[in-house]
């Protein structure tokens, strides 16, 4: 039976996939010093997470049946202390949360939640959104992020800021949270901190001192502004076709959003967002009802006020600079479909989408094109 299970539960774009990384890069070194990370890989994990959740199967199609009661056992059977992370358990509700936090024999988990400032996370969200299939424009979203705020006068509820703040809000996951157990909340370092200390408070809240362990290689590395445009589109399009997402998941989100497009040479400035003036103000009501929470802080509050991200405005991304990111983006996928597949039947190697206003259309067209190529070639295989 363990000893400690400590939950990580989020916030999305907390600097998740860099400490999850971290523990399972370092899973053999952890259970030496008596920590269980649970399941051969991350997946596992999310897998049994969707499991206590209700869902019946992963967004790729693998059954996740007892996934959940699986990851128990591997725990109860752990002499030691146990490190779940799924950020997928932020938003849950009470009932989810109390049935998660009774799983365990003997042992009540502790919690943990990372928080980083407002501004920083409304344009990553945006742009991890987009690579989970929405079509969202970048208007659009920063308009409902405003307006469906906790707190706001005006509160509206549309779906970009259901989703937002479903993740984001971070009293209320808190609070929902602290009735599972012990709280700790882990503040996301300023930019221009160093590298490591993300993980040393990291550390601290779990029990691990991460002395000797090995940083894990980036792999949430921001895309620009055109590229997201192209996925943005890429999604729309594919939706227009009967290919709403979880279509073509592994394609849109893993081999072109995080893997492929992050390396694109083409001219592709960041998304940049000066600070709205309301998030300093709500940043400030949060932090001190977060203060006023029974938990334990590491880091320091002051750490959530709202920073500029630097960058451009999505809304000025030029047409050429959407096209050739397609454009580039279609050559890069084909030549990934090519070296896995070596199918002849891939579509043609070049695209020319020409100029003007509608050339990125047309290139993220051709962009679908091989997309659903590669769907129904999976489907013929399947059957």
């Amino acid at each position: 039976m363990a000893r400690r299970v400590v939950l990580h539960v989020g916030a999305m774009k907390s600097g998740t996939t860099y400490l999850q990384g971290a523990l399972y890069k370092n899973k053999a070194l952890l259970a030496e010093r008596g920590f269980l990370v649970p399941g051969a890989r991350w997946r596992n994990q999310i897998e049994a997470v969707l499991d206590v959740k209700g869902r019946r199967k992963h967004p790729q199609g693998n059954s996740v049946a007892g996934a959940w009661d699986r990851l128990v056992a591997e725990v109860d059977e752990w002499d030691g202390t146990a490190l779940i992370s799924v950020e997928l358990l932020a938003p849950v509700g009470p009932e989810t949360a109390e049935r998660v936090a009774t799983s365990f024999k003997g042992v009540t988990p502790e919690i943990v939640l990372s928080l980083r400032d407002i501004n920083r996370q409304i344009p990553s969200m945006w742009q991890e959104l987009v690579q989970n299939g929405v079509d969202w424009t970048w208007a659009d979203f920063l308009t409902a992020v405003n307006k469906s705020r906790p707190g706001s006068p005006e509160r509206r509820r549309s779906g970009p800021g259901k989703r937002f703040w479903g993740e984001q809000d971070m009293v209320a996951i808190a609070r929902r949270w602290g009735q599972a157990g012990p709280l700790h909340l882990v503040t996301v370092p300023p930019p221009g901190s160093p590298a490591t200390l993300l993980l040393e408070r990291f550390g601290v809240a779990m029990g691990f001192d991460p002395e000797g362990m090995k940083s894990p290689p980036p792999k949430n590395t921001s895309l620009g502004s055109a590229t997201v445009e192209v996925l943005r589109g890429l999604n729309a399009e594919l939706d227009r076709r009967g290919l709403a997402y979880p279509a073509a998941m592994g394609l849109r989100k893993h081999v072109l959003g995080k893997r492929l497009m992050p390396e694109l040479t083409v001219d592709d400035p960041r998304i940049g967002l000066q600070a709205p003036r309301w998030t300093a103000a709500f940043t400030r009501d949060q932090a001190a009802e977060l203060s006023g929470l029974d938990a334990t802080i590491h880091g320091d509050l002051d750490d959530l006020a709202p920073v500029d991200v630097r960058g451009i405005d999505p809304r000025k991304v030029t047409d050429k600079q959407v096209r050739d990111a397609a454009v580039a983006s279609y050559a890069a996928l084909r030549t990934d479909l090519n070296k896995k597949l070596a199918d002849p039947t891939i579509p043609g190697e070049a695209i020319d989408p020409g100029e003007g206003r509608k050339a990125p259309a047309r290139a993220v067209s051709a962009l679908a094109d091989l997309v659903e190529w590669s769907v129904r070639r999976e489907e013929l295989v399947r059957t």
